[in-house]
């Protein structure tokens, strides 16, 4: 995918990591890529001026999931559960995930799905 590949070149410098191969789209941009909260506004801003999409800091730290049907103990819901699968193509989040273990394992593949779907928005709507 050339989004992926474009992301994967992007995060290069911003999390200092030398060689592209170092980072997979099934790397996780906290846990195994070892990014902090201030890394994500320049990634935020590289993506912005790259591909010409703006994305919300809300998107990537599940904010937005977090404020609808979760539970009290912030356990996220069969119904997020569900909406985070079908947003991010994907089988990997399950009921009684916390919110904040989502934000930690998103991945830089869920990040370049994020892209893809906001880049296309504008060519559906024409």
């Amino acid at each position: 995918m050339e989004i992926e590949y474009k992301l994967r070149e992007l995060l290069m410098p911003v999390l200092g990591i030398a060689n592209i191969e170092e980072i997979q789209p099934s790397h996780a941009l906290v846990n195994d890529l070892g990014a902090e909260s201030i890394d994500f506004v320049e990634i935020l801003y590289l993506i912005e001026t790259h591909f010409g999409v703006k994305i919300q800091i809300q998107e990537i730290t599940m904010v937005d999931y977090a404020s609808v049907d979760t539970s009290v103990d912030g356990k996220v819901t069969q119904v997020i559960a569900e909406k985070l699968n079908r947003d991010f193509k994907t089988d990997k989040f399950h009921e009684g995930q916390s919110v904040r273990d989502i934000y930690e394992n998103f991945t830089v593949g869920d990040l370049s799905t994020i892209i893809a779907l906001k880049t296309e928005k504008p060519k559906q709507e024409a």
